[in-house]
This record gives C-alpha cells, sequence and structure tokens, in this order.
C-alpha cells in the first residue's frame, strides 16, 4: 500500500466567487463530504493548510503582478477580469493554496510519503508571470500557479535537477507552460481538450519549447469527446514512456478532473477509470524507483467527477474499493483524430528530443 496524505484547510472556503460561480467553495465542499463519507480522511493524514511567503510566490510572478492582486483584494473589487473573482481574503487564500503546494512537496521530501494531495483553490496553472499567459483573454479561475511555484520551491530551494509536472486538467495550462518554457530542469506534460476548441487556446504540439527547454514542454491536444480507450493510449505511450526516460526527482500533477464525461464546462469523455490509470501510472513510477514521490494539486473539475475522481485516486493508493463507472469509447471519427494527435506528438516530441520511437 502506498503511504499518502492530504493537505486540507477550511482556510480554502474563504475565496468566495458570486454563488453562481463555477469555481466555488462548495467544490471542495463535496471533495470533503464524499471523503469523509466513504471514511477516507480517518484512514490518511490530513495536514493543516500552511501559508507561502511572498518571495516563494515571486520565485515564479512578477513582484507588480503580485501587488495588482493583492491591491485588488485589499479595495474591495470583485472581478480580475471577467472570468476570475475574488473576495475580501482571495489573496490570503492564495498564498495560502501556493504555500500547500510547497508543503505536499516537504511532506514526500521529508516525511515519509509516497504521495500527498493537496486539496485547495482557488486553481493555478492559468496564472502566467505577469497573469493570463500566452495571450489568453482570461485568468480563468486562477490567482497564482500553485504547482509553478511548487516546482520553483524545488528547484531553488531543495536543489532538485529534475523536476515533472504532468497536467491532466482538461484546460491547458498555458501559465504553467509559459513560466518553463526556457527551462529544462522542470518537464512539462499536458494532456487536454484541444485549443481550438476549449479556453485557453493554446497547448498545441509544436509548442515544444526554446532554448534549454524546447523538447521538454509536451502537449497532447486531444479532440472532443475522447474517451478513455483514446486517453489510456496517451498514458501508455506519451506520459509514461517519456516520464521513464526523465525519471523526476518529483513528479507534480496538475489534477483537473473537469476532463470527465458529465462535467458541465467541457466537452471531453473520460470515465473515473482515467483517474484510476493516472494513479497506476504514478505508483509504477514510485514502485519502480523512478521517482521519490508524487504530489497532485488540485486545478479543476466543476461536476460529479470532480469529488469521485479524487476519491478513487485516494482510493486505489490506499487499498479502498473504487467507485465503478462504465468505461467510455470514442467514436471512430475521435478515435482516429485523437491517435492522430499521438502520431504527431512521436514525429515532433518524443523521436528528435527522446529518441523514442512510436510502438
Amino acid at each position: 500500500m502506498t503511504s499518502l496524505c492530504i493537505v486540507y484547510d477550511d482556510i480554502f472556503m474563504k475565496h468566495n466567487p458570486d454563488p453562481y460561480h463555477p469555481e466555488g467553495p462548495q467544490r471542495l465542499a463535496e471533495v470533503i463530504e464524499e471523503l469523509s463519507r466513504r471514511g477516507v480522511l480517518a484512514k490518511v493524514k490530513v495536514e493543516r493548510a500552511v501559508k507561502a511567503s511572498l518571495n516563494d510566490v515571486t520565485r515564479v510572478h512578477y513582484e507588480n503582478y503580485v501587488e495588482y492582486i493583492q491591491r485588488a483584494v485589499a479595495s474591495g473589487a470583485r472581478y480580475i477580469d471577467p472570468d476570475t473573482q475574488i473576495s475580501r481574503e482571495s489573496f490570503e487564500v492564495a498564498l495560502y493554496a501556493a504555500g500547500s503546494s510547497i508543503y505536499g512537496c516537504e511532506k514526500v521530501l521529508d516525511k515519509g510519503f509516497d504521495v500527498c494531495f493537496v486539496l485547495e483553490r482557488p486553481p493555478g496553472h492559468h496564472a502566467g508571470r505577469a497573469g493570463a499567459a500566452l495571450g489568453a483573454p482570461t485568468l480563468g479561475f486562477c490567482l497564482f500557479n500553485n504547482v509553478a511555484i511548487a516546482a520553483k520551491h524545488l528547484i531553488e530551494v531543495r536543489g532538485l535537477k529534475r523536476v515533472a509536472i504532468f497536467d491532466f486538467d482538461c484546460h491547458h495550462g498555458n501559465g504553467t507552460q509559459e513560466i518553463f518554457y526556457r527551462d529544462r530542469s522542470v518537464l512539462y506534460i499536458s494532456t487536454h481538450q484541444d485549443g481550438r476548441t476549449a479556453y485557453p487556446g493554446t497547448g498545441f504540439v509544436n509548442e515544444v519549447g526554446e532554448g534549454e527547454g524546447e523538447g521538454y514542454n509536451i502537449n497532447v491536444p486531444l479532440p472532443p469527446f475522447t474517451g478513455d480507450d483514446v486517453y489510456g493510449e496517451v498514458l501508455e505511450k506519451v506520459v509514461e514512456r517519456v516520464l521513464r526516460e526523465y525519471k523526476p526527482e518529483v513528479l507534480l500533477l496538475s489534477a483537473g478532473f473537469d476532463a470527465h464525461k458529465d462535467d458541465p464546462l467541457t466537452s471531453m469523455g473520460l470515465s473515473l477509470n482515467s483517474y484510476v490509470k493516472i494513479a497506476e501510472l504514478v505508483k509504477g513510477l514510485i514502485d519502480k524507483g523512478m521517482t521519490r514521490g508524487a504530489v497532485f494539486v488540485l486545478e479543476g473539475g466543476y461536476g460529479p467527477g470532480l469529488a469521485r475522481g479524487i476519491y478513487n485516486i485516494i482510493a486505489y493508493f490506499i487499498g479502498m474499493p473504487l467507485i465503478e463507472e462504465s468505461k467510455t469509447t470514442s467514436s471512430e471519427r475521435v478515435k482516429r483524430e485523437g491517435l492522430k494527435v499521438v502520431d504527431e506528438v512521436y514525429e515532433k516530441v518524443l523521436k528528435p528530443y527522446w529518441g523514442i520511437e512510436a510502438c
């Protein structure tokens, strides 16, 4: 059985958009209720949130951007942009979200946990150095890039040389890509709905990184309604093969659950089985000594797939019964398009930069 801890705190409920906003406190409330009802919280160590310092945050974000968020919150403003709302405690909560992501890494490095799941909000992977990234129209509900802040801490404070981020949110993590695009010490892999059909409109196969980071940015943009069958191919043929080659000292996961078939904001077709497959992949890397441990950092997910997907990942690691759901199958057209993307990733990224040939 894998040793696992959770980082969670009621402080994350104090970031309060308007009641109609999809990224509200009810998301985490539903997750905690699911985990409690199924007995998870009685079986794992639950740690309180830890607050990041401004220095932690400015390793990633420009000072003037951090000050802008701080001033906006202090002024009583309700909006950073049309998508991204704030409330009077949002700046403080965002510091706790960033700090808890760092703390999750410390639990893996220093306390003997194989896996830590950081249940925080607001999410972060759309936030670039100066806010909205790569021409995106908004920050997409994000304030500070929690997973990027954790990665920078691992590299600059803890002295790690190889950190990987696997982002399985349905939306491309444009902020994370921007931050590490020229950095080979952080490998970024993102599976997401094709940017031609979903916010933020980025994350195409030919975005491979620049300079020292060339080849260390891997995007797998999948067609709408991609099911478990095609996604399984992506995990096996792209994600797992690259992570085995890279052997990250710590694996960070931007854990979004909005690629689930019942999510109201997206058009993907995954079932809960795909999240279990991700857990299996992570466990395999840990068991084979290819990474010291993994830290899941919560991103999106706005429907029933959120709480159930998180439960299934944790349940898989600690040997509890899984929630069963029928596997999904892509249509012939979607399967053809999805596997064409996998072939393109091989030709443009895996073969030239990693020496990995198609299976």
